[in-house]
Formats: structure tokens, C-alpha cells, sequence
């Protein structure tokens, strides 16, 4: 292993951010990075609070994660200390997060090195996970709202990996609740960030509730009778914690014991470094003013912005990036919206929210960040930029603005919107330069106003800035804030927890089925007396209409034929948008909803309880989805409406916009998942063309009538030539990147392989509208990509539903059950589990597959035909027929006689029992069962029970040993021992114990699963 040593953390560092530092600057860590890496290396323990403020560069605590991970990465597994999971933590919505792109950064760099300081910590990294030369050794995530069949962060247990998320979707899926997350994936979300994970708690004074519950769960995790690997660590992070930062004179405390109560904070050698003092030094006056609004909530808000216009346009001038901060998403709407009116073509203006769609986000981001991020060169002639924004750029955001003006807010919300003025203390204001404005509403200043988000602190805060000028730089706002009563009154308005105790996980560990008895996670993540705004994911498809979503409520086969649609191309985050449940209810119903804030866990306006109807939409839940009215919307799920429905604008939530919504399946497919799809609806090619400025041609389209499918074939693959030279002919001639329609190239060029990997073909027929208008729902074909066709999105394969043994390509049963058990066996010791525990989870990945030797399951591989299935050499493990090919796999299902529901997993569980000496060489037989059974999230603590009223005789070959058993077993049975044997592993190895080694068999199974798409059936023996 390459040499390592704490010295080299500087060159490293430089070698990392030297080309995104400030001209004529190195990037050379700052003094308290490097005492910060000593302590944790030199400890082993990260100290329990990072006490730094705004601008000092605290997002650096992601290199030093990844630096001591480096280091410890020397180790024997069983003795390393460093989480390879690194996972940053923010109770906001951010717009573009500076974590992320810092995390982006170091990947890049290390992915990209050849030699040096960058090559040792890459090769140290892949060596934590065995990855070969060429693999990335650093993994990213942004986990935002999760949904059905999209878990593109959970690949690999063993891959070092740095995600950023909010406390919403990391504390659900941590307590087994993950909002938008299926029951059948819970266990592996709750596995992973429960074990050998860092977490980061970024602006804890935020997030306090949460801090109270993952204390609880480090004091909980000492229950587990059996000792697995502990590498879970929490490290609260904060400018404003509750008391004044220290940055005079502080310095990190030597620790008596790796638990005590250390809190990390800057010392005299920080001050006396120049880049971090020009920083700490900056002056940034600040005065306020109050707008006088009268009339209704219309009337009040657009007095309001006008105001907000008004001062923001004194500070526009030729070279300088202006800053509008608003507490509401409507408000900044309609700012920016005078702003665009009011300076014409004299300078860009941009809205700015967390509630838009990830890919939307992105290309935002895209125009934007190179005008406003730290570091930038300013150029006194440049076009002027105003940037139109709520609470969403407070935290993670890297703007560094030369005004701004916001809207009046809590202290600590405050002072995290002015650390993007002068963020690195380059413009060297004068205390009479005034660039920043505190405005507030005339309503709010009233004796009993409460305001939503902020409470009383708003008023307090307003009435200490005081007349005259506040100077809000970060030493001189601390040597001026009050203490105690005082301080805390001009802060975010705090909760508290409920006590957790070991019942709640009990609880909450129950995934599948979930208990009635279920309390509701968001309590101990944003405490009992604050509002909570429970969330659903929004996705728009162009393909589905609202006729449609009618007809498919009173009729199963236009629901099926809906679901066909929407399998087509199967939704994924990156174009799924996360809105409060009661905003998407009243749009639905036909209103506009609540005023809405950009601050997680906060309800800003409340449900109006109208039971009307409204329009219906789609809940997408894979197999299980169903159409509904707005009423019947529950938290946490994920629809699809049509895009004709509006809702956006700008990219940004405007349930007032009636406009269609962009459609953004494919692209988000293919960016994320790297699989090449492309639906031929004309709709959707109309929308594409519009991007690309020109005519597409003519897509051909199922015919009704008796025809060849070899002829539609051949129709599909003349018009995919037609494309593909239309697109080399417009990438040639255009800045495809800035339209971000480059994308489409890719997938096309992706679509006209040929032979055994050649695209799948959909015909999604039309669909015969009923009742008196008649007409038809015209069909069109979907092409859909066997194998992934880039390496840079993560993998689609997944064990949530019955799709999962429907991958696109035919594996026998013999090779992938070897193939899982070759992957989980390096998992496993990858881990630093014990070596009994290693040898267990093996040997339940070699069976966790074996009841497929069903012969009708078999028949159902084979798509249906019992002839195929009886002349097969061996046994499939795995089908043909694509998982999106929803009618493919109906079909071969009915043909097969396989009963609806029945699971495989428990016919395995079976085989293993029939015969007691497999487990002989079981450590722990009762592990080697359970991980069998529940590896599709069954039995946690129940199985299901299935009808099979004409059971079958299932073989499997062991070796040369014959093992036999019914398909009517009974292990499913409430007697049969799986619930008992689900809670004496959980007393044995804990609640998060037992779910990560779930995770590393199920991962196993996912990573060979997609090896085996590749056509890599020997790629485990080649490692």
C-alpha cells in the first residue's frame, strides 16, 4: 500500500482545490483543517462539536474525513476506526450545495490521479473496497426525496462514499421510515447509514430534535450481544450553536476519554492566518427599514416585493452579483418577477428555490454558478446579476454576493444570509458602505404577530439591528451579540425530541409488514411543537394524461395499460420534485395552496380540509401502484400526473402556472441510471424538438391491425438512423451542453447497438377511451436499453418487486447464486465483519435463491413457455424479458401458473430446512435463514401467505445432493419460527446490526445482478 502520513495532508489538499482557489492564492488548507486531522488521527474520535463560523471553510471537514479514512485505511479491516461513509447533514433545502460540489471536487481529482499525494489516497480508497484501476475509489450521493425502485446512493457497503442530504430524508430512512422509500428497501437504507457511517450535522442549531435522537441512538447501540464492527460517529457542526463562536483566542480542548464533550473551535494560529483573518475582519454594514403593506395577503406580498425591488436596484450596477433573500417562495415569485420587468435587458435576474426538480436545479446551477461563487474573478464591466432566493442559499449555497437585501428573519437565519456578502472578504468595505438591508412587513411588527417559520424571533431580531447601521461581519456581530435570555430570543424558535426508547425501534424495525402500532418518525426529527409539513415527490409525465388517470380508476385494464406507460420508463429522483402533502392536495383540488417557506419540517399554512375531489393522479409503488384523488394522498408517496396539469414555472413550484411541465423521464433515466431509454410519444418528441430548435422525423407508431413485429422492428431502427444523423448534424453546429440536450446524442448513439444487447422494444398500444366522448389514447413504442450504457449514474438493478428476476439478459441459476456468493463474501470481509460472520452470509447468498427452481417460476423466466423451460440445460436465475417490459412479464406470469405473490426466497428457506446438514458449517444457523428469507425484505418479522392451490415438487441440486421439498412448505405459517428467529437476531446483533448485514448480502446480489446485464458472468473470477 502506497505510504501515507499526516504530512502529506497539505499537498494533498492543494492538489486537490489548487484550480478552484482564488487567483494568485494557493490552496493550502487553513490551520485549524490540519490541527483537526491530527486530533481525529492521532484520537481516533472526531470531536463532538466543530464550533466555526460562516465563511471559514468548514465544509473542509469532508477532506479531512477522507484523509483520515486514507489513513486508517492501512489497517486490518477488524481494527479500522474511520467510517467509510460520509454523510453531511443540513435542515435546509439548498439550491447548490457547497458540500456536494466540494465532494464533486475531490472525486474528480481523485479519480483523475496518476501520481503523487492524489494517487496514494485513491489507491488507498479503492483498497478499502478491492476496486481495480480505473474505478472510482470516492462515490457521491445527494440523497433527496427517495421513491420506489431509486436507491442510486445504497450500491455497495464497502465503496468509501461522501453524501449531502437533509434531515428529513437521512433521519427517516435511518429510524427504517425512509420517506418515499418502499418497505422492501427500508432495511438496506437503515443498514447502511446505521453503520460505518460519519455523520456530519451541519447548522445543528437548526436541527436540534435530530440531535437529540441520534444521540440516543450512539447511547442504544451498546445493546447487541453479538459485536460487529462500530464505526458510527456524529460530529455536530455550527456557526451559531447558541452561543458566540469562538474565534478569539479558543482552541480545541485535549481529550481525556474518546466520549467526553470536546468542542473543536479556532485558536491564534487561525487568526493569524491572513486568508481566514480578511474573513473573520470583513466589514459588512447592514441597515433596516420597514415596508408599510396594507389590504389583503395579494395586496401585502406585491407591496412587499416592490420594496424588495426598490432596494435591490440601488445596489445594481455593471460588475456586481445582488442578492434578494425572502421568506417565501410566493414572495420571491413575484419579486423576481418585478425585478425582470424593471431592468429590461440591462442585467440577468434569477429565481432561486429549494423547491424545484433536481435536473431543473442543475441547470440552473449550470448559468448561475460561474456569475456568483467564491473565488470568481470580478470583472467591474461584467452584465449585472440579481439573485431572486429564499431560505434555500442560506446553508450549503457558495454565493458570494456584492449586496444583498433580505427580508427580516431570525438572528442565526441572518447571519447565515449575510455570510454570502463579501464571503471571502475581498471587497473591503468601508463601515459606511452600507451593502446589506434588513426589510420587514409592517404586519409583522404587530404586537401579536407570530410569524410561521421564525416565531418571535423575527421581532426580537428586528428590534436589536436597531436604527443606524449593524455591522454583520463575523468577528463583529460576535463581540456584539448579547448572551443567555437575550441571544436566545433572536433565535430560531427550538423543539425537542420525544425520549426514544428501545420500544420506538422495536417499532420501527418491523419493515415488512409494518406494525398498526407505527409512531410517526418526523417527531423525533423535528420535535413534538413545531408544525410539521410531511412531504410527497411530484413527477410529471407527458405520456399519461388525466383521462387517462379517470378511466384507469374504474377500469384494471387501463390501469394496467397506464402502468405499462409509466414502466416504460420507470421514475427516479432526478426528476421527481418534494412538496409539503397539503400544497400538492390544494393544487390538485384546483387551488393555489399555501404560502410556502424553503425550511424542511415546517408547515407554512395548513390543509383548507376541503373534501372536494380534484384531479386525480397516479401513486407510484412499482407493482402495487394505484390511481387516486387528492384526499387519498398519504405522506411519503410518489405520483405521476400529467404534465398538461402545470405547476411550474421558471422551474420553480407555481401551482398558479397552467403551462405544461417539461418531461423529464428519459434524460433523468439516463443521467441517473446510465440505462438508454427513449419514448417515441409524440408529445415528448415534440418536446424534445422544441429544445433542439428544428423537426424531428417522423416516429413510426403501432399499428392496430395484424402485422409483422419484425416490420415495426425495422421501422423503429430506420428512424433511430434517421436521428442519429439529425443529432450529429445539430451537436456539430450548436453548444449542446449549453441547452442541456446533449444527453439525447448519447442515448441514441446508446439505442443502435445490435445483436444480444440490442434495446428492448415496447409497444404501448392505444387505449379506447369510454364513455360518451369515445376516442383513443394514441399508442406509440418506448425503446429501452438491455445493459447500462455509461458508467457515471449508478445501477437499476434492485430486489424491490417481482421485476427483479427480469433483467434484460438470461443467467442460470448455478452462475449467479456463485456470483452472489463471491461478491457478499468480499463484502463482508471488505467490512471487517468476523470471520464467522463472513462465512455465513456466504453461504446464505449461495442459497438465497435456490426456490426458483419452481418449474413454474422457471416457465415464467422463459417467458411462459414450458417447452423452453424443459429442454434448458439448468435452471434460470434470471429472464430475458427487460423489467420495464411490464406486459411481457404479465403475460409470462399468467403462462407460467406461478401463483400472484409467491415468493421464491421462502421456497429456499425451505430447501435449507428439509435438510439440516447445509447449515453444519453455520456459525450461526439462524442468520443464514433469515438473510435467505428476507434478501426481497420479507420477514421483518412476517412472511406473506399465498394460496397455492395446486403445490408443486421443487429439486435442487446441492453439490450432487438432491434436496426436495413441496411448494406448499409452510414457512410462511405464523408457527413456522421466522417471526421468533427475526427478534432473537435482532437482540443478538442489534436493530441496525441485523439490517446491515442484510444489506451487504442484498447489495451483493444487486451488484452481481448488474454484472451479469454487462455480459461479465466471470468478472468475479477474473478479481
Amino acid at each position: 500500500m502506497a505510504d501515507l502520513s499526516l504530512d502529506d495532508f497539505a499537498a494533498y489538499f492543494e492538489a486537490v482545490h489548487g484550480a478552484t482557489t482564488a487567483p494568485g492564492g494557493r490552496a493550502t488548507p487553513f490551520p485549524w483543517q490540519e490541527r483537526l486531522l491530527a486530533e481525529v488521527a492521532r484520537v481516533g474520535e472526531w470531536p463532538r462539536l466543530l464550533d466555526l463560523p460562516t465563511g471559514t471553510g468548514k465544509t473542509a471537514a469532508i477532506d479531512v474525513a477522507i484523509f483520515h479514512l486514507a489513513l486508517d485505511a492501512a489497517s486490518p479491516p477488524a481494527q479500522r476506526k474511520a467510517p467509510r461513509r460520509i454523510v453531511m447533514v443540513v435542515d435546509r433545502r439548498t439550491i447548490v450545495d457547497q458540500a456536494f460540489e466540494r465532494a464533486k471536487a475531490i472525486a474528480r481529482a481523485l479519480a483523475d490521479a496518476r501520481d503523487g499525494v492524489l494517487r496514494a489516497v485513491a489507491d488507498r480508497l479503492r483498497a478499502l473496497a478491492g476496486l481495480r484501476e480505473g474505478e472510482a475509489p470516492l462515490a457521491l450521493a445527494q440523497l433527496r426525496g427517495g421513491m420506489p425502485r431509486d436507491d442510486a446512493w445504497a450500491q455497495r457497503p464497502d465503496q468509501p462514499l461522501v453524501a449531502v442530504s437533509t434531515v428529513d430524508q437521512v433521519g427517516s430512512r435511518l429510524l427504517f421510515r425512509g420517506y418515499g422509500v418502499s418497505d422492501v428497501m427500508r432495511p438496506i437504507h437503515a443498514g447502511l447509514l446505521g453503520n460505518d457511517t460519519l455523520l456530519l450535522l451541519d447548522e445543528v442549531h437548526l436541527s436540534r430534535p435530530f440531535r437529540d435522537t441520534l444521540r440516543s441512538l450512539r447511547r442504544y447501540r451498546t445493546r447487541a450481544s453479538s459485536k460487529l464492527p462500530d464505526r458510527w460517529r456524529l460530529v455536530e457542526m455550527s456557526a451559531t450553536p447558541g452561543s458566540p463562536p469562538a474565534i478569539s483566542g479558543g482552541t480545541s480542548a485535549t481529550p481525556a476519554t474518546p466520549d467526553d464533550e470536546r468542542v473543536f473551535g479556532l485558536n491564534d494560529d487561525d487568526l493569524r492566518d491572513e486568508r481566514l483573518a480578511m474573513r473573520l475582519r470583513a466589514k459588512k454594514p447592514v441597515v433596516r427599514h420597514e415596508v408599510k403593506v396594507s389590504g389583503g395577503e395579494d395586496a401585502r406580498r406585491a407591496a412587499f416585493a416592490e420594496a424588495c425591488a426598490d432596494h435591490a436596484l440601488r445596489f445594481v450596477a455593471p460588475g456586481r452579483a445582488v442578492g434578494v433573500i425572502v421568506n417565501r417562495v410566493a414572495t420571491a415569485r413575484e419579486a423576481a418577477a418585478i425585478l425582470r420587468k424593471r431592468v429590461g435587458d440591462s442585467a440577468d435576474v434569477f429565481l432561486v428555490t429549494g423547491r424545484m426538480r433536481p435536473l431543473d436545479r442543475d441547470d440552473l446551477d449550470g448559468k448561475l454558478g460561474p456569475l456568483v461563487r467564491s473565488g470568481r474573478v470580478r470583472n467591474a464591466t461584467a452584465r449585472p446579476v440579481v439573485v431572486v432566493a429564499t431560505q434555500c442559499i442560506e446553508a450549503g449555497a457558495d454565493f458570494d454576493l456584492d449586496a444583498i437585501v433580505t427580508e427580516c428573519a431570525s438572528l442565526d437565519a441572518l447571519r447565515q444570509r449575510f455570510g454570502r456578502l463579501d464571503r471571502l472578504g475581498a471587497l473591503e468595505l468601508a463601515p459606511h458602505d452600507v451593502r446589506g438591508v434588513v426589510l420587514v412587513r409592517s404586519d409583522a411588527m404587530t404586537k401579536d404577530h407570530v410569524d410561521p417559520v421564525y416565531g418571535k424571533a423575527l421581532a426580537e431580531t428586528w428590534t436589536w439591528i436597531g436604527e443606524g447601521t449593524r455591522d454583520f461581519g463575523i468577528q463583529a456581530i460576535a463581540a456584539a451579540l448579547p448572551e443567555g435570555e437575550a441571544l436566545d430570543a433572536m433565535l430560531s424558535p427550538k423543539s425537542r425530541a420525544p425520549v426514544m426508547l428501545p420500544a420506538h425501534l422495536d417499532l420501527w424495525v418491523q419493515t415488512r409488514p409494518s406494525p398498526v402500532i407505527d409512531p410517526d418518525v418526523s417527531l423525533w426529527l423535528h420535535g413534538t411543537d413545531q408544525q410539521q409539513a410531511p412531504e410527497v415527490q411530484v413527477v410529471w409525465r407527458a405520456d399519461v394524461t388525466e383521462a387517462l388517470l379517470e378511466q384507469a380508476m374504474e377500469e384494471e385494464e387501463t390501469r394496467e395499460a397506464l402502468l405499462k406507460r409509466v414502466e416504460a420508463c420507470t421514475p427516479v429522483g432526478l426528476e421527481a420534485l418534494s412538496m409539503p402533502i397539503h400544497a400538492v392536495r390544494a393544487w390538485l383540488q384546483g387551488g393555489t395552496g399555501p404560502d410556502l417557506a424553503d425550511v424542511e419540517g415546517r408547515a407554512v399554512g395548513e390543509d383548507d380540509g376541503n373534501p372536494r375531489t380534484g384531479r386525480p393522479a397516479l401513486v407510484w409503488k412499482g407493482d402495487e401502484s394505484r390511481v387516486i384523488n387528492p384526499r387519498d394522498l398519504h405522506a411519503g408517496s410518489t405520483i405521476v400526473v400529467p404534465s398538461t396539469y402545470g405547476g411550474l414555472a421558471e422551474g420553480t413550484w407555481d401551482p398558479s402556472c397552467h403551462e405544461p411541465v417539461s418531461d423529464l423521464g428519459d434524460r433523468a433515466r439516463w443521467q441517473q441510471t446510465g440505462r438508454p431509454t427513449l419514448r417515441l410519444h409524440p408529445e415528448l418528441l415534440r418536446q424534445h424538438a422544441d429544445v433542439l430548435d428544428r423537426a424531428w422525423p417522423e416516429a413510426p407508431v403501432p399499428v392496430e391491425e395484424e402485422g409483422s413485429d419484425v416490420d415495426e422492428r425495422e421501422a423503429v431502427d430506420a428512424w433511430l438512423s434517421q436521428m442519429s444523423e439529425a443529432i450529429d448534424t445539430w451537436l456539430s453546429q450548436s453548444n449542446a451542453k449549453a441547452t442541456g440536450a446533449s444527453w439525447l446524442g448519447g442515448v441514441l448513439e446508446a439505442l443502435a447497438v445490435k445483436g444480444r444487447k440490442r434495446p428492448a422494444l415496447l409497444r404501448l398500444d392505444g387505449i379506447a377511451r369510454l364513455g360518451a366522448g369515445g376516442g383513443l389514447e394514441r399508442g406509440y413504442f418506448a425503446l429501452v436499453g438491455r445493459v447500462r450504457a455509461h458508467a457515471e449514474g449508478v445501477g437499476d438493478v434492485t430486489t424491490e418487486d417481482d421485476g427483479a428476476s427480469h433483467t434484460g439478459v438470461e443467467v442460470t441459476l448455478r452462475e449467479h447464486l456463485g456470483g452472489v456468493a463471491a461478491w457478499a463474501e468480499r463484502f463482508a470481509e471488505q467490512c471487517g465483519l468476523p470471520p464467522e460472520v463472513v462465512r455465513d452470509v456466504e453461504l446464505a447468498a449461495r442459497w438465497h435463491d435456490a426456490g426458483k427452481v419452481d418449474p413454474r417460476f422457471q416457465r415464467m423466466l422463459h417467458g411462459g413457455s414450458e417447452l423452453r423451460a424443459a429442454v434448458a440445460a439448468e435452471p434460470l436465475a434470471k429472464s430475458a424479458i427487460v423489467a420495464a417490459d411490464r406486459a411481457a412479464r404479465a403475460r409470462a406470469r399468467e403462462r407460467s401458473g406461478y401463483p400472484r405473490g409467491a415468493r421464491h426466497e421462502l421456497s429456499s428457506v425451505a430447501l435449507l430446512e428439509a435438510r439440516p446438514s447445509l447449515l453444519d458449517g453455520a456459525k450461526d444457523p439462524d442468520l443464514v435463514l433469515h438473510l435467505v428469507g428476507s434478501h426481497h425484505g420479507w420477514c421483518r418479522p412476517l412472511a406473506p401467505v399465498v394460496d397455492d392451490p395446486e403445490p408443486v415438487e421443487l429439486a435442487f441440486d446441492a453439490g450432487g445432493t438432491v434436496v426436495s421439498v413441496s411448494s406448499d412448505h409452510g414457512v410462511p405459517r405464523l408457527d413456522s419460527g421466522i417471526a421468533e428467529r427475526f427478534w432473537r437476531l435482532v437482540e443478538r446483533y442489534g436493530w441496525f446490526g441485523l439490517a446491515w448485514l442484510e444489506a451487504i448480502l442484498r447489495l451483493a446480489d444487486h451488484r452481481r445482478s448488474e454484472e451479469e446485464q454487462r455480459g461479465e458472468i466471470e468478472a468475479r473470477d477474473e478479481r
